[in-house]
Order: structure tokens, then C-alpha cells, then sequence
């Protein structure tokens, strides 16, 4: 089994796992490059790059009330505990089979029964800032494993798109920032409807949302030479489709740009 086949078979073992939570968690992180490329997209030859970690975000709607937490759930199956501090027993990040990281996030003024109903005050939980405009746009997307379908809810492309870009400058180290601006390449790649996702970010734009992405882009895609086409170019690697890979990104993230400043 290839790394990438264990990653998928374990995705698809904690979509099992979190099957009755489903409603209330949406997908975000690395895997949305998977699922939508897979099963929004229905693109079988793309090779999307995935993280370890699994992320969900919580706090979309009004949670249903269930018999047990997550952290209840989870730690009576497969799942080994670690602790951000090590002098607490509590908050814990879970892992699946000792291996994955299972991270949940939620925006910072989440209310509090929210967390202790669903997922559970012992476990570790992000909060980041902005984090509810990626709920408030979500879609639900039908994956399937084998005989298995799991409905997940996601970000709309769109909207992790536009995220991407309202954020990735806040990053703490440039290798998280590198991570963030290939996933957007990706979508700006191989979304086949990318004039309607333009559509729509010029519509988050119009209404307000993140006035400062058309300064992080001209910042880091002024020119073919500029920091974020590097960026991009070295996360992405050799590619054999593209005679020059570099010339690619800077014309992809222009359209993006152009797009925000055009009446």
C-alpha cells in the first residue's frame, strides 16, 4: 500500500467513525484538494496533494443534540491522545491508529455548549479568526469508498479560494504560507468551472468580504518573478504538463487579481 492509499483508506476509516456527526462538521484543510478533484469535479487523473492531518471545522447552524461527544466516541476506538500540554491532562489531539491527526477549528466566538455537546471540552480546539465566512459557504458533496457513502459538507471552492487569499499572508512560517497558495493554484488549475467561482468571489468582494486580497495578491503576483510564484513553483515540483510552470501561476493568480479590480 502506497502512502497515499493508506491516507485514503484512514480518511475514509474517520468519515466512519464520524458518520453520525457528519451534519455538523464540514471538511476543511488539505483534503478539500482531494475531495473536490475526486467527487466535485469528477477529474480521476489529477494526483492532488493531501495532508496527514484531517481538518473539520465546527459551529455552522444549530447542533443536534447526540448521546455521546466525539471525544467520547473517539477515544473508545482506534485513537491515541496527545497532549499540547504536557503538565494538563486536558484539551488532548487525537489520533487515528496513532498516526493521523484529527484537528477540529472553530471561529473564536463559538459558543461554549456548542463545543461541550458535539465534540467535547477535552478536546484541543483552533480558533481562527474569520474562520465562519468558510461555514457560512459550504456545500454538501457525496464521497464513496467502496460500498460506503459518506455526505461531508465543504467550503464551495469559492470560498476557500477567497480565504486562501485574505489569509495565507497571516501565516506563521512561509512553508504554511507555500501550502496555502498551491491549494489555491489548485483550484485556479483544475476547477473546470472557474468562470463561475470567479463569478462568486467577485460577489464575496462586492459584499465586503476581506477588502485586503487584492493588496496580498498584487504583494505576492505582481510579476512572473515575484515571491509567490516561487513559492507556488517550488511547492508544486516538476511538471511534465506545462513547458513553463512558473508562467502558469502568474497568469492564473493575475485572473484571480483581475478579477477583484475590474467594475
Amino acid at each position: 500500500m502506497t502512502e497515499l492509499e493508506y491516507l485514503e483508506s484512514t480518511f475514509f476509516k474517520v468519515l466512519g467513525d464520524l458518520k453520525d456527526y457528519l451534519d455538523d462538521l464540514t471538511l476543511v484543510g488539505g483534503w478539500l484538494s482531494y475531495v473536490y478533484a475526486k467527487y466535485l469535479w469528477d477529474n480521476l487523473a489529477i494526483r492532488p496533494v493531501t495532508t496527514t492531518d484531517i481538518d473539520f471545522g465546527i459551529g455552522a447552524g444549530s447542533p443536534r443534540v447526540y448521546p455521546k461527544t466525539i471525544f467520547e466516541l473517539l477515544s473508545s476506538l482506534d485513537y491515541k491522545e496527545r497532549h499540547p500540554q504536557m503538565d494538563r491532562m486536558y484539551p488532548v489531539v487525537l489520533y487515528k491508529e496513532g498516526k493521523v491527526r484529527i484537528d477540529f477549528i472553530a471561529p473564536p466566538k463559538i459558543e461554549k455548549d456548542v463545543i461541550d455537546n458535539i465534540v467535547g471540552r477535552q478536546i484541543d480546539i483552533n480558533r481562527i479568526e474569520r474562520f465562519d465566512f468558510l461555514l457560512k459557504h459550504r456545500i454538501a458533496v457525496d464521497t464513496k469508498n467502496k460500498k460506503e457513502i459518506y455526505t461531508i459538507h465543504c467550503p464551495k471552492p469559492s470560498a476557500f479560494l477567497y480565504h486562501k487569499a485574505a489569509t495565507f499572508i497571516n501565516r506563521d512560517d512561509e512553508q504554511k504560507q507555500a501550502k496555502d497558495l498551491y491549494y489555491m493554484y489548485f483550484i485556479l488549475r483544475y476547477a473546470p468551472d472557474i468562470d463561475t467561482i470567479l463569478k462568486e468571489i467577485r460577489q464575496y468582494n462586492k459584499q465586503g468580504f476581506f477588502k485586503e486580497i487584492s493588496k496580498n495578491l498584487s504583494r505576492y503576483f505582481e510579476r512572473k518573478t515575484s515571491t509567490g510564484c516561487l513559492m507556488v513553483e517550488k511547492e508544486h515540483g516538476i511538471d511534465p504538463y506545462v513547458d513553463d510552470l512558473r508562467q502558469d501561476i502568474f497568469e492564473r493568480f493575475q485572473n484571480l487579481w483581475e478579477s477583484l479590480i475590474i467594475r
